[in-house]
């Protein structure tokens, strides 16, 4: 099955301590009234039958274990409802050294959108923009109901089948998969698009690495040199992580004050909020704020922003994106996201297993409520295979409105 990267690398830092052992009786219920009470797509399904089904498939259970088929078959029903955070894992699942394939695909297509630098897919030769025509000597197929983005596998080796961007005769590898100690790396560039200079950032994934933030701005300041009229910030290829890195990362152009938040199934809401160079999460500043040196300030200060957006930008991402939604002179271009804006909530069980569900839905600094794909203002089909390249079609689209702006016409 899949699982979401950033709640894997969660349930690799879960310590010990776990609360005393239940009756197996009382641990099925437990389980299911949290799922109940915590699980934010809950109304998508018809919650009583489905936890009587999950009763009925452990009767009598003798110990904690036998109860996980019921819990599982409760958290498969959200699935398909569209919650994709929904899974369980049981004490011997539990990693303690993540390790990773180290790419990320779009299903059905099989096009290659992140090959995440130094690791193991990227040393069998695949490239952004190639395409994946088999997996263990078979056609490609989803992991789990209702999800775009599928070829992030966490297995221990896959053979793989694919077809270069450049062309030529398909290629079989087997890609083993390794901890190789994986860190986004955010990366910027000035653009200069009929005269104006536009501040371009590209931002991957990342799982809340303490120099992020930081890089990021050095990557903003470098592409305010000289002074950006606009910028493109690109998140087409960002498969989630840490939503507080994020907002650090680029808190001086989102700007001051609530940028959106978190609302939960009882209608209680914690914002999000960006306030001198830090981040706070329902008023609680957050230790990911950290950046070293002097913090980024645009020489513009709340110059127009492209937002650049894909199938592939998922959860945080998506919550990231939510972020921007209200801001001034702001415009999305691209594809639909992923449609994950959510905050993924987590418990662990009195064995050690960990169960998961979609907690939070998102909403902007208007008060809208997002708990779907974000549509862009603009649509524009990606080419993959000369992603962030001279001739990236939504690069173009979003310079060429950029360029229009009072901004950056008038500079």
């Amino acid at each position: 099955m899949h699982r979401p990267l950033l709640l894997l690398l969660l349930i690799a830092l879960v310590g010990c301590g776990e609360p005393a052992p239940q009756a197996p009786d009382a641990y099925l219920n437990g389980a299911l009234d949290w799922i109940g009470a915590r699980a934010v797509m809950l109304d998508r399904v018809d919650w009583p039958s489905v936890r009587a089904e999950a009763l009925a498939l452990a009767p009598q259970p003798r110990t904690t274990a036998d109860t996980y088929p019921a819990i599982r078959h409760a958290l498969q029903q959200l699935n398909d409802a569209g919650d994709r955070n929904a899974f369980m894992v049981a004490p011997s699942e539990r990693l303690d050294n993540p390790k990773q394939l180290g790419f990320h695909a779009l299903y059905p297509s099989g096009t290659v959108t992140y090959v995440e630098p130094g690791g193991p897919a990227e040393l069998a030769g695949m490239r952004t923009g190639d395409t994946i025509l088999a997996v263990n000597g078979e056609p490609i197929a989803p992991m789990t109901s209702g999800s775009d983005i599928d070829i992030d596998y966490f297995v221990d080796s896959l053979q793989v089948t694919f077809q270069s961007a450049a062309g030529g005769t398909p290629r079989d590898v087997t890609i083993v998969s390794a901890a190789f100690g994986y860190e986004g790396r955010p990366s910027g560039r000035q653009l200069d698009h009929n005269g104006a200079s536009l501040g371009y950032l590209e931002l991957p994934w990342d799982w809340g690495s303490r120099p992020y933030p930081t890089l990021a701005q050095r990557a903003l300041r470098d592409a305010d040199t000289p002074a950006a009229c606009g910028w493109i910030v690109d998140l087409r290829r960002h498969y989630g992580g840490n939503l507080w890195t994020f907002l650090a990362a680029v808190g001086p152009l989102l700007g001051e004050g609530d940028l959106g938040g978190f609302v939960y199934r009882d209608g209680r809401r914690e914002p999000w909020t960006y306030r001198n160079g830090m981040v706070f999460w329902d008023g609680q500043q957050r230790d990911e704020s950290f950046v070293e040196g002097e913090r980024f300030r645009p020489a513009r200060e709340l110059a127009p922003i492209a937002m650049l957006v894909s199938p592939a930008t998922v959860q945080a991402a998506e919550a990231l994106v939510v972020a921007f939604r209200g801001r001034p002179d702001t415009r999305f271009f691209g594809e639909p996201t992923s449609g994950l804006p959510v905050l993924a909530d987590h418990t662990q069980l009195s064995d050690g297993a960990e169960i998961f569900v979609s907690g939070a839905f998102t909403f902007d600094r208007t008060g809208r409520i997002y708990d779907a794909p974000i549509i862009p203002d603009v649509a524009v089909t990606i080419d993959w295979t000369n992603f962030g390249d001279d001739d990236d079609p939504v690069i173009r689209a979003a310079a060429e409105w950029l360029s229009t702006q009072p901004s950056c016409s008038q500079s």
